[in-house]
């Protein structure tokens, strides 16, 4: 699998409850669909997912407050989408 640059730095250097968190995240939406080989599913969802919670006000600050992330991850996840006065 691969990701940009950005987002393999920023859980790179994630300290490891973090990572553990994202893990989880990650394994529970992809053991979900690939088991049952729907690959345009999980995209499908993905896309639903990101159109629902911008719908419900989830923006990338509160999402970091969420996970618990710092500035520094925050700006390492999300590059010029983070806001510079936050980080």
């Amino acid at each position: 699998m691969a990701v940009n640059d950005s987002v393999a730095d920023g859980y790179n250097s994630a300290p490891p409850q973090e990572k553990k968190k994202i893990n989880s995240a990650i394994n529970m939406v992809l053991e979900k669909f690939l088991k049952k080989g729907q690959d345009a599913a999980l995209l499908n969802a993905i896309d639903d997912l990101s159109v629902e919670s911008t719908q419900s006000g989830l923006t990338i600050e509160k999402l970091g407050e969420l996970m618990e992330w710092d500035a520094e991850t925050m700006k390492n996840l999300f590059g010029d989408d983070y806001p510079k006065t936050n980080g």
